[in-house]
């Protein structure tokens, strides 16, 4: 397996994307926040969505479409506007849209998906969208990645794409996304959309497998402000135009990669932040308690503070730990910043470390593992620092 540098939507063959500037947040900033990825050939979809009970419109259209069909041939993606808690205008503006692509495309209906990311509560300019169709569907091109990772952006600052090169006996298939996401980060699909594009050859059912795999130690595995959206999803999409049928072991191998390194980037490019944490809760009694202990850990805003300020703070580690409410004997937690052990037995080794300690803590990537020894169980979580400006960030989102 082979990372391809500059891999995007449509590096995998026979996907084309194109990006146009709707001004669907009224903003008149002329920034592209539309765009529509489409395949010559129908491809097969797998989705995961948000666990929030409230919906975006778009979610809903898809969920149900989902339920009766598999096989489709584009998405078109807003920013600037979720379409959640629109009522029935949000629905009918799904439909509208969608159904107006799915005429200039001639791909007949249901053929066709949506997503939206940006302010809730705020009903979709339908003609907006819809009048720029015709200029998506003229200006598709297989060189456009890049364009279709900036449209989907709302506050990230960079695009966020990667992808594979898989050789087989059989020959070679791309594994390559985007995604966005920056803020209102958290488990159960983080908020954020995400798009995986392969030419591989493989069914729907064995995609849907493959992506559910996938999302739980990379998307689910996220933090950064552990808030939740409407609008969370990640599609998978296969047109088997390489005419590969991947070995499923493999090709499950290769759909991790790509989404952990883009769940990677959603927190490296959290809003405000300056360090990426990787935390390691390791021999916890229980799968449960290592993933309760890893994510409390990655949420309390007194530890991502700690991280902002690079202060070796460990006590605020262990007072998390045993605040998270998982089995744990203070006595027996063990405590390493990057491959520095600092803690043993629930006692600071030597104080002369705390300087070793601070210099890890300077480091734009931190490594943190909690030892409970309690048992084998384990998690790894990904989150980031707390700024000043990330409150700027989130004050100033509407205005």
């Amino acid at each position: 397996m082979q990372k391809i540098n500059n891999a995007g939507v449509c590096t995998p063959l026979g996907y084309s994307a194109s990006s146009a500037a709707a001004d669907i947040k009224g903003n008149q900033k002329g920034n592209h926040d539309l765009t529509l990825l489409y395949s010559e050939v129908p491809f097969q979809v797998a989705g995961v969505f948000t666990k929030n009970s409230i919906k975006a419109a778009p979610l809903k259209h898809a969920i149900k479409s989902l339920e009766n069909n598999k096989e489709y041939s584009a998405i078109v993606v807003n920013s600037g506007n979720a379409n959640a808690s629109t009522g029935l205008h949000g629905l009918e503006a799904v439909d509208t849209i969608v159904k107006a692509f799915e005429d200039g495309l001639s791909t007949g209906e249901g053929s066709v998906l949506m997503s939206s990311t940006g302010t809730i509560g705020v009903k979709m300019p339908v003609d907006k969208v819809v009048g720029k169709v015709d200029q998506l569907i003229d200006e598709l091109d297989d060189c456009n990645s890049d364009k279709f990772a900036k449209a989907i952006m709302t506050t990230d600052t960079v695009t966020k794409e990667f992808g594979v090169l898989v050789e087989t006996d059989n020959g070679a298939y791309v594994v390559a996304g985007a995604t966005k996401g920056a803020g209102m980060i958290a488990p159960h699909m983080a908020t954020m959309l995400c798009y995986i594009t392969t030419d591989a050859l493989i069914s729907a059912e064995n995609l849907q497998t493959v992506l559910q795999n996938a999302v739980q130690p990379s998307f689910n595995s996220i933090t950064v402000d552990n808030d939740m959206s409407t609008n969370d999803t990640v599609f998978l999409l296969a047109n088997g135009m390489s005419g590969i049928i991947p070995e499923m072991e493999q090709f499950q191998e290769a759909v991790n990669y790509v989404s952990l390194e883009l769940a990677k980037m959603i927190v490296k490019d959290g809003e405000g932040a300056t360090k990426l944490v990787t935390i390691n809760v390791k021999n916890a009694a229980e799968k449960e308690d290592a993933k309760k202990c890893a994510f409390a850990i990655a949420n309390s805003p007194l530890v991502k503070t700690m991280f902002y300020g690079e202060d070796p703070n460990w006590g605020r580690l262990i007072a998390t730990v045993g605040a998270s409410g998982v089995k744990c004997v203070e006595e027996k937690i063990d405590m390493f910043f990057d491959d520095l052990a600092y803690v043993k037995n629930g006692i600071i080794i030597d104080e002369a470390l705390e300087a070793k300690a601070a210099e890890i803590m300077k480091k734009p990537e931190i490594s943190i593992t909690i030892d409970l020894n309690m048992g084998t169980s384990e998690k790894t979580v990904y989150t980031c620092d707390f700024s000043k400006e990330y409150v700027s960030i989130n004050a100033d989102y509407r205005t």
